[in-house]
């Protein structure tokens, strides 16, 4: 084929074609090879590791005088390209090439793209003329702007002579990569500029991420504030990482205990304490995932300490956050309180004694004065004195005086029975003495069964009765 022939096939032809030597030396490209494939020599575009069976595709190609193809991965990462070579004439082949991304890849595109969206950033590109080429991103509406709306615009027009821009997009073109910070009152951008360069080396023009940071400094700010108000208050925060290193340490109780953030920020807090069982125990059993509270002594204070565990995003321990505080004073009023509750507790159960006391009237035969309601909690107490004391008084008869009781119900006679049952059982004869006429009536109206239970109508009749059957008056 003759040149101006493969000339007008080349400008006319869509697909990516090119001609080149035996040796790879590309002679002429199409504008699709250019804009797919890319300029220069072919085996500069192709991955290194393709690049023998490159050269065996093109030599079998120009030996056989047949189609030779083959699928190469490109030098751009994620590309992939089949190549097609046959001969043109003696001295050069034709090439074509089908270029596609790999299916992988272009699903982390479109991750990234998406990540890029979210985000409160602008990026955009120029030629080397400074001709806008791509302009995108969220932080464009900071500007006023939209994406794409200074496509092909030129950026020296675009922003007045002495913007900072101006020298920026100057140095980038000659070939620095730059990095420049803005802050705004409501902005904190940070930006990179980097030159895109073709395969000689040389500048074609540039491509700059702008973000903007304010959310962080804003968070930084209520950082601040916050670590300030921890530097005052009476507790201490401390953290600590999977192997124990202290990672921060913070609050004004720790001064009070000796300690503070140049002491212990860095070191490892297992070792620090090293002479502390108990507090390395505490750190461990944190480090194992329990979270738990303690009180330690420390100094002349009882520290209260909550561990927590972190754990990243899979449950795995990665280290410890623990939250101190002075409960000296609280530990001293909540004993104050369990002194009273104790003082209490004796009180009540002296006066309990005081509503049922057990009086050995006679040798062998005990005698309780019932006054008032018996309830289950007074009936259980009772019962329990009733036995202690007939076992250790050796005692025969157990006498029940109701004379200070003036109405039952249910429970009442039910408690009854079960305390004379109960002293039966060890052996003593349990009596019920001093019955009222409506008491007697109430019981008779609850059905309760008294008849394996003697009843007697005073102290003195049941202490006659004690007497015949063999009692003796106490000496």
């Amino acid at each position: 084929m003759d040149l101006p022939a493969a000339d007008t096939l080349l400008r006319g032809c869509p697909t990516p074609l090119a001609r080149l030597s035996l040796s790879g030396e590309m002679l002429a490209t199409n504008a699709a090879w250019d804009a797919r494939v890319g300029s220069g020599s072919l085996d500069a575009r192709v991955h290194e590791q393709e690049r023998a069976a490159l050269a065996e595709a093109r030599r079998e190609a120009f030996v056989s005088e047949a189609t030779r193809s083959l699928d190469v991965r490109l030098a751009r990462e994620g590309e992939r390209a089949r190549l097609s070579f046959w001969r043109a004439d003696e001295q050069t082949l034709w090439a074509s090439a089908e270029v596609s991304r790999d299916e992988h890849e272009e699903r982390k595109a479109r991750l990234l793209l998406d990540c890029f969206r979210k985000m409160d950033a602008i990026v955009w590109s120029c030629d080397a003329e400074g001709n806008i080429l791509l302009s995108d991103g969220k932080g464009l509406a900071h500007l006023g702007l939209v994406p794409g709306q200074s496509v092909g615009k030129n950026v020296f027009r675009l922003f007045p002579p002495d913007a900072a821009v101006h020298t920026i997009v100057k140095r980038t073109l000659a070939g620095e990569t730059f990095f420049h910070e803005d802050v705004t009152e409501k902005a904190h951008w940070l930006a990179v500029y980097t030159p895109l360069v073709d395969a000689r080396g040389a500048v074609k023009g540039l491509q700059s991420l702008s973000i903007n940071l304010a959310e962080d400094v804003q968070l930084a700010k209520r950082s601040k504030v916050l670590a300030e108000c921890v530097a005052r208050l009476p507790i201490t925060l401390f953290a600590l990482d999977k192997d124990g290193t202290c990672t921060l340490f913070a609050g004004a109780l720790g001064k009070r205990l000796g300690r503070s953030a140049s002491d212990l920020v860095g070191k490892n807090l297992l070792e620090v304490y090293g002479d502390r069982e108990d507090i390395v125990s505490d750190m461990r059993r944190a480090l194992a995932g329990e979270e738990h509270v303690v009180v330690r002594p420390m100094r002349d204070t009882q520290v209260r300490i909550r561990y927590v565990p972190v754990r990243d995003p899979f449950g795995k321990v990665i280290g410890v956050c623990a939250a101190a505080e002075d409960a000296t004073e609280q530990m001293l009023f909540e004993a104050k309180i369990q002194e009273q509750l104790d003082l209490i507790a004796s009180q009540k159960q002296a006066i309990a004694e005081l509503g049922t006391p057990i009086i050995e009237v006679w040798q062998d035969v005990l005698a309780v004065p019932v006054v008032g309601t018996l309830d289950t909690a007074r009936a259980e107490q009772m019962l329990g004195a009733l036995l202690e004391a007939v076992v250790e008084r050796q005692a025969r008869f157990a006498l029940l005086d109701l004379t200070g009781v003036e109405k039952v119900d249910t429970d009442t006679a039910q408690h009854l029975v079960r305390v004379i049952d109960a002293v039966r059982l060890l052996g003593c004869e349990g009596m019920i003495t001093g019955i009222r006429p409506s008491v007697a009536e109430t019981l008779v109206g609850l059905d309760v069964n008294l008849t394996q239970t003697r009843t007697l109508r005073s102290l003195k009749d049941a202490l006659r009765s004690c007497a015949g059957l063999g009692a003796r008056p106490k000496r």
